[in-house]
């Protein structure tokens, strides 16, 4: 479907009708005026739309809404059953239906939903607009500057890093190791000493109170052992 000629049918359709072209954006968008209002207009060629390709139309004349009193867009004949009304209707975009077939040309063109005016404040449009482009520039710089970093360095020294702490988790773990073993070693030196000191006061133990603690006892004791 050619552009040019539907654009040619809806423009002196408008005209027709009071509107004024004040600019044209691209071969689909048309700003005009239509008394004290701006009027945004997108023209659809689609053929044989679909309701997701309709639905994307929207989205692409929200991203201007705000900008304008009234926004429409202009879809051909064949989108007529698949238009969601009540959706259009909530984001205040009229839609036209427009018929290249037709030899009338007063009803080449149909205003299917009609846009519902919003009114401008300029001052704060500009201002969220600035803040908009601001935000976007920062993003943009904080992107580039990332791209411009290098981090196979950094990838590199995290990597010794893990390597490190796992040698160090390593040694510990061996260290703690042999400490435990320390630990039963001298637990078994003390366990035979106390054996050993315990023996020899029960020999003393067994002797009558008044030989106990004789010193010639010990002495006894010795020769004893040393004979055999």
């Amino acid at each position: 479907m050619s552009i040019e000629i539907a654009r040619k049918l809806i423009e002196e359709w408008l005209l027709q009708r009071g509107f004024r072209i004040v600019d044209k954006l691209s071969e689909k968008e048309i700003v005009l005026m239509e008394g004290n209002n701006t009027v945004y207009l997108r023209i659809s060629t689609e053929e044989f739309p679909t309701e997701s390709y309709i639905i994307d139309e929207l989205s692409n004349v929200m991203r201007n809404r705000f900008n304008y009193n009234k926004a429409y867009i202009a879809f051909p004949q064949s989108a007529r059953g698949l238009i969601n009304g009540k959706l259009f209707r909530s984001n205040r975009v009229g839609v036209y239906i427009y018929d290249l077939s037709s030899t009338d040309p007063e009803r080449a063109v149909e205003e299917l939903i009609p846009s519902i005016p919003i009114q401008l404040q300029q001052g704060i449009d500009d201002s969220i607009k600035k803040r908009i482009d601001d935000l976007e520039k920062a993003i943009n710089d904080v992107r580039n500057s990332l791209s411009g970093i290098n981090i196979q360095p950094l990838t590199k020294d995290i990597n010794e890093l893990r390597d490190r702490v796992m040698r160090i988790e390593q040694i510990i773990n061996e260290l703690i190791e042999r400490v435990n073993k320390l630990e039963r070693i001298g637990l078994q030196a003390t366990g035979l000493t106390n054996t050993t000191a315990q023996g020899g006061s029960t020999i003393n133990n067994e002797l009558p109170d008044f030989l106990s603690n004789n010193p010639w006892i010990e002495v006894l004791r010795r020769r004893g052992g040393g004979n055999g």
